[in-house]
């Protein structure tokens, strides 16, 4: 009898503990839900991939720091939501209120976001399957035509502390870690007819318009402003907007 009454006053001893989540725990859910708000769907996506290794540079599209945005969601817009992408992987990250993790924004549902100052496109919902994938940053989208560029992060080894530049990255740069984040950056054209353009160069942006209008795209660059140091970004949002003004 006296071991059965022990049994049951340890059992509710601890149920408390076992029962029931702890004070702290159930306050930052608390907090969480009410900083969510309507925006609560947007946190029951998969937990973000976690980088277990020490490298140099970042795998965020810019920098790890969560800006304030908006994203039109499954038709519907969020604001004031904290952003960022993983430009290693292409995803579009969100933090909950509280910090109390990162989840990935399914890019099936997707259209569009906006954070930092600046606007991304996820091309394959817009223009469908055969669209290039992941994000792609808006530089201009004020005519008939669109200008985009997607920043993608590669892992990889550095022995020797070369890759420092290649990281774009204005962090610490530790020279005992030998993984690095570099930075690579693609150009995309949009005709007004939804036809993409890869760009590599001054010429693969020329080639889509005629022969005419090349030349006066030409002498129009040569005008600018460090034109013979200008780069392919600025050559191409310069390029059409004196098309798209003609």
């Amino acid at each position: 009898m006296r071991i059965r009454r022990l049994v049951f006053l340890l059992t509710l001893f601890f149920l408390p503990v076992t029962g029931f989540p702890p004070a702290q725990a159930q306050d930052d859910y608390d907090l969480f839900r009410q900083s969510a708000a309507g925006a609560s769907l947007l946190y029951r996506g998969r937990q973000a991939y976690e980088y277990a290794l020490l490298y140099n540079g970042t795998y965020y599209w810019e920098s790890s720091i969560f800006s304030p945005g908006e994203v039109l969601y499954n038709g519907n817009w969020y604001r004031d939501v904290p952003l960022n992408i993983d430009a290693v992987r292409q995803e579009l990250l969100l933090r909950n209120p509280v910090g109390l993790s990162v989840k990935i924004l399914d890019s099936r549902f997707v259209s569009e976001c906006s954070f930092g100052g600046n606007r991304y496109l996820n091309l394959q919902f817009l223009y469908g399957p055969s669209a290039p994938a992941g994000y792609w940053q808006d530089l201009y989208d004020q005519g008939r035509g669109k200008v985009l560029v997607q920043v993608r992060k590669v892992l990889e080894q550095d022995l020797d502390g070369r890759k420092r530049d290649q990281t774009h990255y204005d962090g610490v740069f530790r020279l005992n870690i030998y993984q690095v984040f570099t930075y690579n950056a693609d150009y995309l054209y949009i005709s007004e007819a939804g036809e993409f353009a890869r760009i590599r160069r001054r010429s693969d942006f020329l080639r889509q318009f005629d022969p005419s209008v090349r030349k006066e795209i030409r002498r129009h660059v040569r005008h600018l402003d460090n034109a013979s140091y200008m780069s392919l970004e600025r050559f191409c949002t310069e390029a059409l907007k004196f098309v798209e003004s003609r």
